[in-house]
Parts: C-alpha cells; sequence; structure tokens
C-alpha cells in the first residue's frame, strides 16, 4: 500500500517540474525570439505482479517522471523595429554569434554597434561591429574589396581636419559564404567611398545633314578628379570635298562643366559615303585633365550620319561613374550587407552567416536565447542548393525582430492541467494515509 505514496510524490514531483516550465514559458511570452519548451513525462517503472501467463497485462506502475523538456521551435511572430540592424529569420536557421574564441547560436537578431578604430593612429579608420546587445561578435563573411586609404579626400577634409576612408576597389553584390570555420566579425566602415571610374570611351550619335553649316554635339564625361567635365564636338563642312560623299572637319574640346577650363583640343576629319554613312574617323583620343578618352562616331549608319533628308539630331553617351560618399547600409534577404552611395550606386561588403544543424533539438541551452552545439545536435553547417552553392536557408527581414513562440492560451491551459494533475496526486498521498490508518486501527 505504500506503494501509492511512491506514485503520489512522483506526481507531485513530475508535475510541479510541469508547472516550472509552463511558468517559465510565460515568463519569456516577451522576450525576443523565445522558443517555449514543453514538458514530457514518463512511466517510472513497473512491478510484474505475476509471472503466470495471463492474455492481461499484469504490472503496476510506480509512479511517474520528468523524462524531457523539448524545444518548440515554431517560427514567433514578425515585430517591425525602426533599425536595419535588427535582423529576423524567417525560416529554419541561426545566427552565429562569438565571445572569447566560443560561438553560440540565437535567433534573437536585436543587435547593435560597436565603434572602433581599425587602424592605429587613423582617426577616419572607424568601423562599426556587428554586437549583440551583452558584446558578442555576430559571424559573417566579409569582402576583402575595400581597404583603408589615409590620403583619400571623403569630401570634407577641410572641416574634418585630415583625409582618409576606406575606397571600394570591386563593387560587387555577390558575397559568397565561406566555410563554416571561417566565418568572423562584420564590419560596417563608416566612411566609405565608391571609386571614381573616369570615362574612357564616348559614343556619338547624330545626323549632321549636308549643308554647310556648324553642327555641335555635346557629353558629360568623368574626370579621375571626381570632375563632371563636357566635351564638344564641333562639325564644320570641309574646305575641299570628296569626289563622292561628304566631308566634315571636327573639333573635340574639353572643358570644366562651367567652361572655365579648357583641358584638350583635338582636331579630325570624318567622311561620309554618298547614302550618308559614316566611312571613317581621324578624331584621335582627348585628354580629360589626365584621362584619355577616345571618340566614338559608330560605323556606316551605327552613330554619326550626313544625310540631307532626315531631321538635325545628336546625342551621346560616355562611360565613366563618378564617386561617391556613403549614404546608407542595407541587408537584404540573403543577409548580404549592401552600402549605398551618394552617386545612386551600391556595392556588398560582406554578408551576414546563417547556421543549420541536422538536430536542433538536440542544442544545449544556455542563458538567455542562447544555445550551443552539442554531440546530439551535430556540428552546425550551411545548406547549398543544387548546385552546390552556398545558400542562407533562411529569409532574412531587416527592420524586423522575431517574437516569442509562446501562446499564452495553451499556456494557460497548460497551468491548469498541471495544477489538477497536482492536487489529485495530492490526494492520492491523504487517501492512501487514511487507509493505512484504517488497517491500523483494525486490530483493534
Amino acid at each position: 500500500m505504500t506503494q501509492g505514496y511512491y506514485a503520489g510524490i512522483s506526481g507531485l514531483q513530475s508535475n510541479q517540474s510541469g508547472m516550472d516550465v509552463v511558468s517559465n514559458n510565460l515568463a519569456n511570452i516577451s522576450t525576443t525570439a523565445y522558443k517555449g519548451s514543453t514538458a514530457e513525462f514518463a512511466d517510472i517503472f513497473s512491478k510484474v505482479v505475476s509471472s503466470g501467463n495471463t492474455p492481461t497485462s499484469n504490472d503496476i506502475g510506480y509512479g511517474a517522471r520528468l523524462q524531457a523538456t523539448s524545444i518548440q521551435f515554431a517560427q514567433g511572430s514578425m515585430l517591425a523595429s525602426d533599425r536595419f540592424n535588427d535582423l529576423a529569420l524567417e525560416g529554419d536557421g541561426w545566427f552565429g554569434v562569438t565571445s572569447n574564441k566560443q560561438t553560440s547560436f540565437t535567433r534573437d537578431g536585436t543587435f547593435a554597434f560597436d565603434t572602433y578604430q581599425k587602424v592605429s593612429g587613423a582617426i577616419n579608420s572607424s568601423t562599426d561591429r556587428l554586437v549583440t546587445g551583452d558584446g558578442q561578435y555576430v559571424n559573417g563573411t566579409m569582402l576583402t574589396n575595400f581597404a583603408y586609404n589615409g590620403a583619400f579626400d571623403y569630401g570634407d577634409t577641410v572641416t574634418n581636419g585630415t583625409s582618409g576612408a576606406y575606397v571600394i576597389s570591386n563593387p560587387t553584390t555577390d558575397v559568397p559564404l565561406a566555410g563554416v570555420e571561417k566565418q568572423g566579425i562584420l564590419e560596417f566602415p563608416t566612411r566609405l567611398a565608391y571609386p571614381v571610374i573616369p570615362t574612357t570611351v564616348s559614343q556619338f550619335f547624330g545626323n549632321l545633314g549636308t549643308t554647310n553649316e556648324t553642327r555641335t554635339i555635346s557629353s558629360d564625361v568623368i574626370s579621375g578628379n571626381n570632375d563632371t567635365n563636357r566635351l564638344k564636338l564641333t562639325f564644320t563642312k570641309s574646305a575641299t570635298q570628296p569626289t563622292e560623299g561628304v566631308s566634315w572637319d571636327i573639333a573635340a574640346t574639353v572643358t570644366s562643366a562651367d567652361g572655365s577650363i579648357v583641358y584638350d583640343t583635338q582636331n579630325g576629319q570624318a567622311l561620309f559615303g554618298t547614302s550618308g554613312g559614316l566611312v571613317s574617323s581621324t578624331l584621335p583620343s582627348v585628354n580629360n585633365d589626365g584621362s584619355a578618352v577616345s571618340i566614338d562616331l559608330g560605323s556606316n549608319y551605327s552613330g554619326v550620319i550626313s544625310i540631307d533628308s532626315l531631321g538635325l539630331s545628336g546625342s551621346s553617351i560616355s562611360d565613366g561613374i563618378s564617386g561617391g560618399t556613403l549614404t546608407k547600409y542595407g541587408i537584404n534577404a540573403d543577409g548580404v550587407i549592401i552600402a549605398d552611395f551618394s552617386n545612386g550606386h551600391q556595392s556588398a561588403i560582406g554578408r551576414v552567416a546563417v547556421y543549420h544543424f541536422q538536430n536542433e533539438q538536440g542544442l544545449n541551452t544556455e542563458s538567455g536565447t542562447y544555445y550551443s552545439e552539442s554531440s546530439n545536435s551535430g556540428k552546425p553547417l550551411f545548406w547549398t542548393d543544387a548546385s552546390g552553392n552556398t545558400i542562407s536557408g533562411a529569409g532574412i527581414k531587416s527592420g524586423y525582430l522575431e517574437g516569442s513562440n509562446v501562446d499564452m492560451s495553451v499556456g494557460l491551459t497548460d497551468m491548469i492541467v498541471m495544477q489538477r494533475a497536482y492536487q489529485a496526486n495530492s490526494k492520492t498521498i491523504t487517501t492512501v494515509d487514511e487507509m493505512i490508518q484504517k488497517a491500523l486501527q483494525m486490530h483493534r
């Protein structure tokens, strides 16, 4: 009969532990990216009443125990924030964070910036490292397509007192993730510049007609000093014309935008056939404040033509990109860190890593919303697509945070169940006690 005591006591203990689990879930209902747990109970063991061959079970159980607290990894709701460095994961995956060479994993993307001077003695070499609220560094892959240039004029040398900035050397939008073991600290340079790409070719289009009148076609060209200069072609009919077709003399002049400085003037001649298509041009390249610009008049009817029956026209296209300074950072759905520049261009500089595990239930729970790998979870890994390319495997939402996945209604219901079970087990103990007392009284 005393067996009922121990069964009742085990019921009290296991349901008390279950209540602890439910209470903890409810306490963390507002914790960012918190994952609730479920209490799982199991029979302790049973005793065979009789070893005889019977058609039915003849075991008596000895109570219950808390077998496991399984983590529920269901997606939490998305909560909007006003910071691009707040990140939320949609789907499976974990952010990796590192402190003292120890890597933990979390879905809490409440990240901030830790500013430090990367180049000793260079006050303009500051970068912002992406960190958690308790100072752990967020893991990811950084590109090597930018470097600090202490002599670079960021446009504020006079007001800032000194030059220096990080300069993009190879603009790109693609950031392949490095290996799992090669992830490092994510850094955002506070002064980042898009390089000047001087104009090398200017293409001209239009119809000069055939009458003896001066024609001009102009184009904007970018110099190596990041100035937008003006390249103007002046066409005048040649004094001596060929026996077939028409010939135009060309003067190519490069000036500053306001025309106050003349950088170069070159002369040449263009010959057009009897049908007006361009046959040849002797116009050489021009000097655009130190950068050579070749002039492309096209060929045949693809560029500049000389046809009497068509209306006069003129247009141009030049390559080259003006330099720009950083305006803002962004993080796209693949975790790629994109820098926007004042010249309208963009470039990636890194990528946030998203880790996965073979068995998430095997992760060890740490303080806060951190987890660590174990022999049951397996090593962290990156997912790949059918072509073997590393992919995030989860969408990243910048400017959002993942809420707790604890359902209050489920928690309150579980609390009622645990409470009733606890009461029932306490009743078992008191009932067994009354039975024992009754048995003891029978000797009278």
